[in-house]
């Protein structure tokens, strides 16, 4: 007879699971190791008490950089956001009504805008306000609500009606999982109806991508990939497969 497994064995597979397919439900794990769905839950409890994983109702999914405070998210993979970033900015066309979500990519975007064009610029975002400001040919239009220090963005029923009252040229969306089968994903309910709403403002949908986004999947759904026009990504050899399904299912890609 076979022994049963420990917890530190449960531990890895967790892991390792979480890593290659995104989603692990209590069922799945009770299932795997033959152990019942209190101990699956007590399983995931104790690996999201020590911040490996995040628990949603009835499953885990792998740790958000998300979570982090905005200073420590920014400096991620900055040299890759920036060169991603320049990709996107290009995009910008004198005169456009551009809506910039906030977040570290799209403030990444926002710097690298050449300082000499003139357009029109929406956003939530205090940091992205300030950045486009050394610009002097930009007009900018912050959105006002309620500061959330967590995301450094203004949220609340006054941004989101304000959004959907608008039409822009270009949306640049801000998202914490690109995923080939759930489309656009954030850990967070209320940026999941705001960022819906932007997309829907948008003609040109634009979303920039790290390869820890790339098959990443949060709690809370934004839209589907066929609201994206344009999916700026890394090259990276161990998300291509992914990419390439993301492909199939709509957006336009450039790589960087």
């Amino acid at each position: 007879m076979q022994s049963p497994a420990s917890p530190d064995e449960r531990r890895r597979y967790i892991l390792k699971s979480l890593q290659e397919s995104g989603r692990l439900t209590t069922t799945q794990l009770a299932v795997r190791f033959d152990i019942s769905e209190d101990s699956a839950r007590r399983d995931f409890r104790e690996l999201a008490a020590e911040g490996l994983i995040q628990r949603v109702h009835g499953a885990a999914l792998p740790v958000s950089s998300a979570s982090q405070p905005f200073n420590s998210r920014y400096k991620i993979s900055a040299g890759t956001k920036a060169r991603l970033a320049r990709l996107a900015a290009a995009h910008v066309l004198e005169g456009q009504v551009v809506l910039f979500d906030g977040g570290t990519t799209n403030l990444a975007i926002a710097t690298q805008i050449p300082k000499t064009l003139a357009f029109s610029a929406i956003t939530n975002s205090p940091r992205i306000a300030a950045s486009l400001s050394e610009n002097p040919n930009v007009e900018i239009i912050l959105l006002g609500g309620v500061f959330d220090p967590r995301s450094q963005m203004t949220t609340g029923a006054a941004v989101l009606d304000a959004v959907q009252r608008l039409h822009a040229d270009i949306c640049f969306t801000g998202v914490h999982g690109i995923d080939a089968e759930l489309g656009l994903t954030t850990p967070y309910y209320d940026e999941a109806l705001f960022k819906a709403a932007m997309i829907a403002a948008g003609q040109k949908v634009i979303a920039v991508a790290t390869k820890d986004k790339i098959g990443f999947r949060a709690a809370h759904h934004i839209s589907d990939l066929a609201s994206l026009n344009l999916l700026v990504a890394e090259g990276h050899d161990e998300i291509m497969q992914q990419i390439s399904l993301i492909k199939k299912t709509g957006p336009d890609l450039e790589l960087g």
